[in-house]
């Protein structure tokens, strides 16, 4: 991990673990929290996505003053471990990991941290200058069907040979049980109505 990543950990662990705002946030409930793909959210998040916190770094005493009080009401703080959260990595994979993502009241948009590794640029990046930043459109999250598929899809990823197998033997049962009926339903007298 380069020491640029580091940095950007530990000024958002240092802000995550000194906040009492800051929430954990996963598959189940992301949206409905943040509910960052209508545009219409609860308000302004700043969230870290990462894999897994490294241990605290030298540098992370130095980010301690970026959890003031006036960015725990402006901005709700919470993570994503994106190594237990499966759809969140699939949704979110174009912004990366480790990484800061903004998410904006009124805006179906979401912004990047790209920003100098200090406590003023990111409070300043964080409630004015985010604009600036390219922004993107909010993945939506998968449809509920997609949802329940996943376990299967899952199973058969990487598994071409089995899925063909699968659907050739569904297509040799089809084909035997519809000749079966046809042959059945030629030997059966109809019945003569008087």
């Amino acid at each position: 991990m380069g020491l640029r990543a580091c940095v950007l950990l530990a000024i958002v662990t240092a802000l995550l673990a000194r906040s009492h705002a800051a929430r954990v946030l996963a598959d189940g409930f992301f949206e409905h929290k943040t509910q960052a793909a209508t545009g219409q959210t609860t308000g302004t998040w700043a969230v870290l996505f990462y894999e897994s916190l490294p241990e605290e770094p030298a540098a992370l005493g130095e980010f301690e003053a970026l959890t003031q009080p006036a960015l725990e009401h402006q901005i709700f703080l919470a993570r994503v471990d994106i190594s237990t959260n499966p759809q969140l990595r699939h949704r979110f994979r174009a912004v990366g990991s480790p990484a800061v993502v903004l998410f904006r009241h009124q805006k179906a948009r979401m912004y990047r941290y790209e920003g100098t590794l200090s406590r003023d640029s990111f409070l300043h990046w964080a409630t004015e200058a985010y604009e600036a930043s390219p922004g993107a459109k909010v993945p939506q999250p998968p449809p509920a069907f997609r949802l329940l598929m996943e376990p299967l899809y899952s199973y058969v990823d990487g598994r071409v040979g089995a899925a063909v197998g699968v659907l050739v033997g569904a297509a040799i049962l089809v084909t035997l049980l519809a000749a079966r009926h046809e042959r059945d339903r030629k030997r059966k007298p109809r019945w003569k109505q008087h």
